[in-house]
């Protein structure tokens, strides 16, 4: 009967005495953060909570008091949160990855954005709020929405990936969660609402091609750099209750078979090196899954306007204020590629500098393909040198489930989100809880990223995150160890 489609069955599993609730959770220290902040919680013990529910809820604002009206521009909210600390009984089970909001950037170039667009601020707010429409910023007016709440409920490591996702507190010591904050560097600034990428409007790109992708914008660089602001900061969390005592059954007859429960959850392990032909990495992991490249221009950390993205609108489109005045007219925009917004074009888009990811050349079309491939002691990955769009494939094959987008254009991966993905665990082991990928604890692993046809005078930034899965084993008496 096992081997039958569910669609032919005919029966359903009950379950009596469920019940569930969601708690509010207040922070260890203070309610609001800065830059380089760090935010504590501690979650409920003795309790069956939902890993994936967990959120945080505050007001965010890029008008940080005392600060000058300098067009701050807040990025999605989720990447204010640079890294996530897990710890049981003050042992760290996982320190988090540096960069995190890089990494976030890096998966929503390839794949799905999981940002909600009600409450996570996914998009850069020209001259009118999404958020509260009532706003409306002029000249460099810095973005101000401090009467609403976002939330950040997408977590990359132990909150995130931990299955079973309803995770026993009772079995472990006492669970606290930090979360450290982005340097100022994350907003974007801006010197006007004008519409378009000329001198003084607000995707301001009329400077020289400093190094790649979009230019750097020499002309829009404030003197003093916005500060952010997080208020009101707190948690929610589901639990659940079972009102038997079959689960906890399961789980001592499990323990006493065992030994030990397994839970696997994803760890991820940060490289940052100016890239200059080759940059070096090693991790010691039983399960090594994956190597993501995150390329970004020199000037990455330069405070500057929003990059427009390849294809959609900038300045060059009018049309009527008022129905049929003819005198007074407004910017509509143009798209970049054909009129009529080919590919979903037909609307604004903004990347913050810090999250834009560009091919690392001396401009976008070279005359010679820039090539790249990774090398894992003597094996290499692939095994030749791939193109930018040999390199693509090979990402959209390394994504789980190969959830890659639908409508990027090459222009824009090569401009704005040039990120690889290596796969080197069997396809979507994941689901099956199989541990596949390269055991490098005992082989003194040297990885290189290697690259060609870059062009002189080049200093690209690259982030190396090397995926790995990690079991957290917990033993009776509430002790717990991790095998890396």
């Amino acid at each position: 009967m096992s081997a039958l489609s569910p669609e032919l069955m005919y029966f359903a599993s009950r379950m009596s005495g469920f019940s569930t609730n969601v708690f509010k959770l207040e922070t260890n220290n203070s309610t609001s953060a800065t830059s380089n902040s760090i935010i504590s919680v501690d979650l409920p013990s003795n309790s069956i909570i939902n890993l994936r529910s967990f959120a945080m809820i505050c007001k965010a604002s890029a008008n940080k008091t005392g600060t000058n009206n300098n067009g701050g521009r807040l990025p999605p909210i989720k990447d204010l949160i640079e890294r996530v600390e897990v710890t049981m009984g003050g042992v760290v089970l996982s320190q988090g990855t540096n960069f995190t909001n890089v990494l976030c950037e890096a998966k929503k170039s390839l794949a799905r954005d999981y940002t909600d667009a009600c409450v996570g601020h996914p998009a850069y707010i020209r001259a009118t709020s999404y958020v509260n429409p009532a706003d409306v910023y002029t000249a460099t007016a810095n973005e101000d929405d401090g009467d609403n709440y976002y939330v950040v409920n997408e977590w990359e490591g132990f909150l995130g990936t931990a299955d079973p996702m309803l995770f026993d507190t009772a079995l472990v010591p006492p669970i606290r969660i930090r979360l450290y904050c982005a340097t100022d560097n994350v907003l974007s600034s801006v010197n006007s609402v004008v519409l378009g990428t000329a001198t003084g409007s607000f995707a301001d790109s009329a400077g020289a091609n400093a190094t790649s992708g979009a230019p750097l914008p020499l002309t829009a660089v404030p003197a003093t750099p916005p500060k952010y602001e997080l208020t009101d900061i707190h948690f929610n969390v589901e639990a659940i209750n079972l009102a038997d005592m079959t689960y906890e059954n399961l789980l001592a007859q499990q323990m006493g078979q065992n030994g030990d429960l397994e839970v696997p959850y994803k760890a991820f392990y940060t490289f940052v090196d100016t890239h200059t032909g080759s940059s070096k990495f090693s991790v010691a992991s039983s399960s090594m899954d994956r190597i993501w490249l995150a390329w970004r221009g020199s000037d990455y950390n330069t405070v500057s306007p929003p990059i427009t993205v390849g294809g959609h609108k900038i300045q060059g489109c009018f049309t009527d204020a008022t129905a049929g005045a003819g005198t007074t007219l407004q910017d509509v925009g143009k798209p970049q590629y054909d009129i009529g917004g080919v590919l979903d074009t037909n609307n604004e888009l903004y990347k913050g500098r810090y999250f834009n990811f560009s091919q690392p050349v001396l401009n976008s079309t070279p005359t010679v393909e820039w090539k790249a491939q990774i090398q894992l002691n003597g094996s290499y990955m692939p095994q030749f040198s791939a193109n930018i769009t040999e390199l693509y494939q090979l990402s959209k094959n390394s994504l789980e489930g190969r959830a890659a987008h639908k409508e990027m254009t090459l222009d824009q991966y090569r401009n704005n989100s040039c990120v690889q993905c290596f796969r080197l665990n069997m396809p979507n082991s994941e689901y099956s809880r199989t541990l596949s990928g390269i055991d490098s604890r005992a082989t003194n692993l040297a990885g290189v990223v290697r690259t060609e046809n870059a062009g002189t005078g080049l200093l690209p930034n690259l982030n190396i995150f090397v995926e790995c899965t990690e079991i957290l084993n917990i033993g009776a008496g509430r002790s717990i160890s991790v095998v890396v």
